[in-house]
């Protein structure tokens, strides 16, 4: 969710909750109001009435309402409550030929002789209950038209305010480090999106300054020690050939030069993988994953007949993915080079190709190899010393690389597989 939306969301669900009590004690407010109205009008009903029964006792025989709004019915000598009191109740209207809402204070007052009299005073309510439905709808109908105009306004205000910030987040994501283009952040009006831009602009400057700096150590330090081993692998061949060296010490040598074979091995592959987490190549092209593995397939035939492996390929579907085609090339050799060599003789390799995904599975070592482990720089299953336990933390790297993903589980097989997105 982005920032600008996730904001929104609480502001929404604020007003929400801000508008709904305002709402709700405003209709209260209004409803209190309403009542207080009528009951002023019955309370001067009251008096009316109560003065016209001292001056005319006829009044004081109407048990029913007949065309006036009040009765009186006298009551039996006693103590009584002379507190007005006020009910609210439905009666049937004629007119509307329906039960509607009537308000009734009921009081009791004593005629001229002390006789005491319960008198009921009657107010429809019909247009005031409608005033209130009216209004209760004209307040829910403001409430949603507040909440939606305040959300709309809050998301254009938040969409012009946040603007520098998401084209920051588009540059970034188009910036790499050692492309050649310095971080310009852009212009904006806000203060704190200045001084992040400014941050940001000096931060990614020291890291272009460090990367520079590194990616020239990581060259000359592979060149400084390509050279000597180099060397001292000629001269260690030139010195076998020209002496009639003992058998035993002629394995010595040969024990040397696997040892300086395994160090250049290992300079090289330590030097891919810098190259590869520096991002160092940046020619992408469209690969052909299907015409890649059977050309690599080819290239290990020689090898894969000297171990008598049998490699099958299922070929049916296809799959094409942007990327360095080097790097391509890499991934996939690992990978099958990884289940040529750790396989025993009349083993198999089986390679199937689907549309998201290449399952590369051998026949080997009858155990699983830990999973947590076997992408990791120097893992080694045995005692390998020929192995540089570089290749599958390679392979890891130029999946990360991509955002692809590499997996591996055991069956009674061994299973490497590429998921492309």
């Amino acid at each position: 969710m982005k920032l600008r939306n996730y904001t929104l969301r609480y502001l929404v669900i604020a007003l929400l909750g801000v508008i709904a009590v305002w709402a709700g004690l405003f209709y209260a407010v209004m409803l209190e109001e309403v009542y207080d109205n009528i009951d002023d009008g019955l309370k001067n009903s009251k008096i009316l009435i109560t003065r016209e029964a001292f001056a005319n006792e006829k009044i004081l025989n109407t048990p029913e309402y007949g065309i006036n709004q009040f009765t009186i019915k006298p009551l039996p000598k006693g103590d009584y409550d002379y507190k007005d009191k006020f009910i609210n109740t439905f009666e049937f209207m004629e007119y509307d030929d329906d039960d509607e809402p009537v308000r009734l204070l009921k009081t009791v007052f004593n005629d001229a002789h002390g006789n005491p009299h319960l008198l009921t005073i009657r107010a429809s309510m019909v247009e005031e209950d409608e005033l209130l439905e009216d209004l209760l709808t004209a307040l829910i109908a403001l409430y949603i038209m507040l909440v939606i105009s305040i959300a709309l306004l809050n998301h254009i205000i938040l969409r012009k305010v946040w603007k520098s910030f998401y084209q920051m987040l588009d540059r970034l994501k188009h910036f790499r480090i050692g492309a050649g283009a310095a971080f310009k952040a852009p212009a904006s009006p806000v203060e704190e999106f200045k001084v992040l831009g400014h941050e940001l602009e000096s931060m990614l400057k020291r890291n272009e300054e460090i990367y520079s700096s590194q990616k020239q150590f990581i060259e000359n330090a592979s060149h400084e020690l390509q050279t000597p081993l180099a060397v001292s692998l000629n001269k260690l061949e030139l010195f076998a050939e020209n002496n009639s060296l003992p058998e035993e010490q002629m394995m010595e040598l040969g024990k040397i030069s696997d040892t300086l074979n395994r160090l250049v091995r290992l300079n090289k592959s330590l030097l891919m993988l810098s190259k590869i987490e520096n991002r160092q190549y940046a020619e992408e092209e469209s690969i052909n994953f299907n015409e890649l593995l059977l050309q690599l397939t080819e290239d290990y035939t020689d090898l894969a007949n000297y171990k008598d492996i049998n490699i099958t390929i299922d070929n049916s579907a296809g799959l094409n993915f942007t990327m360095n085609r080097g790097l391509a090339i890499t991934l996939i050799s690992n990978l099958l080079k990884n289940a040529i060599v750790h396989n025993h003789s009349g083993g198999t390799v089986s390679i199937k190709i689907e549309n998201k995904s290449i399952s590369i599975i051998n026949t080997g070592h009858n155990k699983a190899l830990n999973p947590e482990y076997v992408f990791k720089r120097f893992y080694r299953d045995g005692n390998n010393e020929h192995s540089t336990g570089l290749g599958l933390s390679i392979v890891n790297s130029i999946v990360t690389n991509y955002k692809l993903s590499v997996t591996y589980s055991y069956n009674g097989n061994h299973i490497f597989k590429i998921i492309f997105p």
